[in-house]
């Protein structure tokens, strides 16, 4: 009779060990960024505390927002390199001339910029092709 029918020793490799770090963090940073479009403005949030403030760069092209974080660490044990970029297509009501950013001491990157002013609709008055007419013979 064998043990194994009712014990079955689980698989301990490095490969497990990574992806139960990668399934982890992936659910710490799902809740990590924050995107809110309101009337008055359009606003970003983003958890970027495990990175430098030196290893960020935000770039704006056009409506085209792109956060990006690269951090690489060296020890006598070994190398490890980490990296993030986000793209957002702003929206069309979006001043991008007045877009913003603030990094918190606890790592929380805020990127916020304010909506334009409506243009308010006019009333156009309509003119009889006759008074047209006469206003060009004068």
């Amino acid at each position: 009779m064998s043990l194994y029918h009712y014990y079955r020793p689980t698989q301990h490799s490095l490969f497990n060990e990574l992806m139960r770090d990668f399934t982890l963090i992936d659910r710490l940073n799902k809740n990590s960024s924050e995107i809110t479009n309101t009337d008055e403005k359009f606003a970003i949030n983003l958890n970027v505390s495990q990175f430098k403030p030196e290893n960020l760069k935000i770039n704006l092209e056009g409506r085209t927002l792109t956060i990006q974080g690269d951090e690489e660490v060296k020890s006598e044990h070994g190398y490890s390199k980490k990296s993030f970029s986000r793209v957002i297509l702003l929206p069309e009501d979006v001043d991008v001339s007045a877009v913003a950013s603030n990094l918190s001491e606890d790592g929380k990157l805020a990127i916020e910029a304010p909506k334009k002013e409506v243009v308010q609709g006019r009333s156009i008055k309509i003119q009889k092709k006759e008074a047209l007419e006469e206003k060009a013979q004068e």
